[in-house]
């Protein structure tokens, strides 16, 4: 903890930013494999050349911790916050940056910042507007949900491949369009959690089924200001800017789930077999039928949390 606040100390001297500043910084302090102490320099030099050809940044700037030398920051300075989630998936699946990535041992801390002022603390947060939403207890528990209106594009495959990478990507696409835009008519708000629907067609039950034939739908709710023109808008946009096909595939609509049965699941997604029984028993128990799709609220950001520290929303609308 010394070193990372030393690193943070380091940054603040250099770092200056106005009033009117709306780029976004990136800051990822990580620690480095003890084999690479003394050739990271050569590794990190030829990332950068790849790195700085990413659509959306601005300057790209490393720091070695003055006690420890093998833990280092990296600080990232980016037009936008799509931008910035763009070139992060990009970075793991480029080949030309796999020697950059194995000199990783560990990323202690990523995340990203914007000024802060009385307009970022205007800004709307439904975590922090609905919160019932967002709040699960580790036992399971009855809910009546509020119903939103979503960003959605659905598919069917595994989890880990690209086409539902693809489907992320679009989605986000989308959600920051209509922030940028709205954000323009003094409407600006926190685009909110990703979820997700999952469910199979077939006898098969779930965890038998192929994971090449799960059934997703991919859902990001929208304030009650977001109109279906604003969404319309930013899926076109986003088609002009980025041309993809996926992103077409966006659509925008109610979920309406209404009374449901929901439980926190703390860890993998894999894992989730024990806290799904004690989910149905409890339904059992209290005379209710499941009445839709499993729906999972990704409460965690798996790039910055530990497997095991995943928070997990599971939720069943029923009858």
């Amino acid at each position: 903890m010394k070193q990372l606040i030393t690193l943070i100390l380091t940054l603040m001297t250099t770092l200056t930013v106005t009033a009117t500043e709306t780029t976004v910084y990136e800051l990822v302090v990580y620690r480095i494999k003890g084999e690479y102490q003394d050739t990271y320099d050569e590794v990190l030099n030829e990332a950068r050349e790849h790195i700085m050809k990413f659509p959306g940044i601005i300057e790209h700037q490393t720091f070695k911790s003055s006690e420890d030398e093998l833990l280092f920051m990296d600080l990232v300075k980016w037009n936008s916050l799509e931008e910035a989630r763009d070139a992060a998936q990009k970075v793991e699946q480029m080949m030309e940056l796999a020697p950059f990535m194995a000199a990783f041992e560990e990323i202690k801390f990523m995340d990203h910042f914007e000024l802060f002022n009385s307009e970022a603390m205007n800004k709307l947060d439904l975590t922090k507007t609905d919160k019932a939403y967002y709040l699960a207890k580790n036992e399971p528990q009855i809910v009546n949900v509020y119903n939103y209106n979503y960003l959605s594009i659905s598919g069917v495959s595994a989890p880990e491949e690209p086409i539902f990478n693809g489907a992320i990507e679009a989605i986000y696409s989308v959600a920051y369009g209509v922030k940028f835009s709205l954000k323009e008519q003094n409407k600006d708000f926190v685009v909110p959690k990703m979820e997700a629907q999952w469910w199979v067609e077939g006898n098969l039950p779930f965890e038998e089924t192929p994971r090449k034939e799960w059934h997703w739908n991919i859902v990001i709710p929208m304030p009650e200001f977001v109109a279906k023109a604003d969404v319309e808008e930013a899926i076109q946009n986003a088609i002009a800017k980025k041309g993809s096909k996926q992103i077409s595939e966006v659509e925008f609509k109610p979920l309406n789930e209404g009374k449901s049965i929901q439980v926190l699941h703390i860890g993998s997604y894999d894992a989730e077999g024990p806290t799904l029984e004690k989910l149905f028993t409890y339904a059992a128990q209290q005379g209710l039928e499941i009445n839709g799709k499993h729906h999972e609220i990704y409460i965690s950001d798996p790039r910055k949390t530990a497997t095991e520290n995943l928070k997990t929303i599971i939720r069943y609308p029923v009858k």
